[in-house]
């Protein structure tokens, strides 16, 4: 059995190698990358301490932002990310439809950060506003993420001090 993980990130690879402009490559997929592993980490984190399923976790961090990547926009990038998603695991065919169902919704939800939806759903927003708290830890929280922010820190018993 193929190792699914290690699949997406190989197309997400090619995805990257094919739609970013050679000059701005480097800088630009750096950053990307770093973005979607590093929200891909924490949602694997997040996932065994919440008692999900950790590969569909990390496979709901590695394609939250695909429209972004791919375009060069973040206009609306979590709704249309999720059909881009839904195409790419469909064409892998490793997937079940209730896997694509649940990673898509969370996708399609991850940058309502104000509402509450499924598990997968708010795990991948969290994953998503940790990756951005760490990303520097001497930048303060945007204002949309301090309360979600104080809450994972609670969840993790983690006492950052400010």
């Amino acid at each position: 059995m193929e190792n699914r993980l290690e699949v997406l990130r190989s197309e997400i690879d090619k995805l990257i190698m094919e739609t970013q402009p050679e000059k701005d490559k480097f800088c630009y997929t750096r950053l990307f990358v770093s973005h979607l592993y590093g929200v891909s980490h924490f949602c694997a984190m997040l996932a065994v301490r919440r008692k999900l399923n950790v590969e569909l976790a990390v496979t709901c961090g590695m394609l939250h932002d695909i429209y972004s990547l791919t375009h060069d926009s973040s206009k609306n990038h979590a709704v249309k990310g999720s059909e881009q998603a839904k195409s790419l695991l469909i064409s892998l065919n490793l997937y079940t439809d209730e896997e694509i169902d649940l990673i898509t919704a969370a996708v399609s939800r991850h940058s309502d950060k104000d509402s509450i939806h499924e598990p997968y759903d708010e795990l991948l927003k969290d994953a998503d506003v940790l990756s951005h708290c760490f990303y520097n830890p001497d930048f303060a929280p945007d204002s949309w993420e301090v309360e979600r922010y104080k809450k994972l820190l609670a969840e993790l018993r983690c006492n950052r001090a400010e």
